[in-house]
């Protein structure tokens, strides 16, 4: 019997709950963007029906050896999402350009220290430590601590991870 629905968490559920607001025309896109990230921050897993997550996902992806073609309208989101922001040069601040646990599991704490000095703001080092479920407190604005604070959690994450592998 095939399956109907399909579980989401995360990431995917995340970009699902965008495009379905973003979708919708009687809804403001910045009025949509905070609704988003609030639905994103609350809600943890759905259930959805697998049409419109598959309808959804490929609007989203296109393949990566096509041109970018436009998004259909079923799904045409108008806001980035909340972890991308804009850095003073125009261009977008991007909190996936490097993974902190991974690059502590595979060069150390050092090179994580010199990776996270590359990023002079504290708004895009408090971005990354969010989109990369980093628990750093929200109130810390200097630079220097928030980088402390990435690296000790970084560290936390990790030994975690290794507990439950053991």
């Amino acid at each position: 019997m095939a399956r109907t629905t399909k579980q989401l968490s995360g990431g995917g559920k995340d970009k699902l709950i965008r495009a379905l607001i973003a979708a919708e025309p009687a809804i403001d896109p910045e009025a949509g963007a905070r609704l988003g990230e609030c639905m994103c921050d609350v809600i943890k897993d759905v259930r959805v029906v697998r049409d419109v997550w598959e309808r959804t996902r490929s609007a989203l992806a296109p393949a990566r050896n096509e041109p970018s073609r436009p998004v259909p309208d079923v799904v045409a989101p108008t806001a980035p999402p909340a972890a991308v922001v804009a850095q003073p040069t125009g261009t977008a601040f991007d909190p996936f350009t490097f993974s902190a646990v991974a690059i502590l599991t595979k060069k150390g704490a050092a090179e994580l220290a010199t990776k996270l000095a590359s990023i002079a703001s504290a708004e895009h080092l408090q971005a990354l430590a969010k989109a990369q479920h980093l628990g750093v407190a929200t109130g810390i604005s200097d630079v220097v601590a928030l980088r402390t604070a990435i690296i000790a959690a970084a560290e936390a994450r990790l030994a975690e991870r290794r507990a439950a592998a053991s």
